[in-house]
């Protein structure tokens, strides 16, 4: 199978909630997920042809009367396969950073629920493992050392810690939920 970048499978992903066009997705992209991923149009528009191109999606051409021809864009069965995939890795330590994590839970709905609460405890401990090292770096910060450095260290164990706190309440709340309704392809 082939390996996508995060932002091929951020594109294959928000294209999985429905057919939409380069134009809609970059929308959707900054009025949705842009907290977590924010591609510029440039990228999307580059992404979907690609995928296209590898099977991952369908595209067809809708005529439009005042403006140029746009291409719509779907989801194919290769291509749900290929985000079921990528969203049942596990990783400990993702490239992508926090970002990995979060796209992975977004488009869970499309994985076994046992998936998204291994993604979330996976993330749940490379949140421990940050919120340690800057509680180590506040435990040692030179006496003579600005404020300012005191300050952006609690600001990240802050963020760290309140993350934490979402991480188990969503846990919690998968786990009690059950299986999110899946959308069909």
């Amino acid at each position: 199978m082939r390996r996508l970048t995060t932002t091929e499978y951020a594109v294959l992903g928000m294209v999985a909630w429905g057919e939409a066009s380069g134009y809609e997705l970059a929308r959707s992209a900054a009025r949705g997920i842009g907290y977590i991923w924010a591609p510029s149009r440039s990228q999307i528009y580059k992404v979907l042809p690609r995928l296209a191109g590898w099977g991952l999606l369908r595209s067809r051409e809708v005529a439009q009367r005042s403006r140029p021809d746009k291409a719509l864009y779907r989801i194919t069965s290769e291509g749900r396969a290929t985000l079921r995939s990528w969203i049942e890795e596990v990783d400990e330590d993702p490239e992508g950073g926090t970002s990995v994590f979060l796209l992975k839970i977004l488009y869970g709905w499309v994985a076994a629920d046992e998936i998204v609460v291994a993604q979330l405890d996976a993330y749940r401990r490379w949140l421990e493992r940050t919120i340690a090292h800057f509680e180590e770096l506040e435990r040692n910060l030179p006496p003579n050392e600005p404020v300012h450095s005191a300050i952006a260290v609690r600001h990240a164990l802050a963020r760290g810690r309140a993350t934490l706190d979402w991480v188990e309440a969503a846990r919690g709340e998968l786990t009690r939920a059950g299986k999110p309704t899946a959308r069909s392809a």
